[in-house]
């Protein structure tokens, strides 16, 4: 599994959220952006603008977490163990797992509460 792609969109995703909010609050400060201005619709568009970011570094995060704790875990010695060598041999079914489980808990929590009433 090649792991450049998921860097360098977590690597984007957390730097347009850095970015994005230091402009954000200078605009802000100078007064262009104002609650009264954007509204309450525009409050939400920017609360999902940067849950969708959220998400998305969430996403490419999972397989760059499984390879360290699989090359850490080789490190220290436990490579020869069944579990790791079993983690190195299906690594790519163990995120496609992780990502089906945050879907299924986005799926649950989406279900239960309305999407507007999650950024209140």
């Amino acid at each position: 599994m090649n792991l450049k792609p998921y860097l360098v969109v977590f690597v984007s995703a957390f730097g347009l959220i850095i970015i994005s909010a230091v402009f954000g609050n200078i605009l802000e400060s100078e007064g262009v952006l104002t609650t009264g201005r954007i509204g309450a619709k525009g409050i939400e568009a920017v609360k999902s603008f940067y849950f969708l970011l959220f998400c998305v570094m969430v996403f490419s995060f999972v397989p760059l977490v499984i390879r360290i704790f699989i090359k850490m875990q080789i490190k220290i010695g436990n490579g020869g163990f069944f579990l790791i060598q079993w983690f190195q041999t299906h690594e790519r079914r163990i995120v496609y797992g992780f990502w089906g489980l945050i879907i299924v808990g986005f799926v649950i929590v989406f279900s239960l509460v309305e999407p507007a009433e999650l950024f209140k």
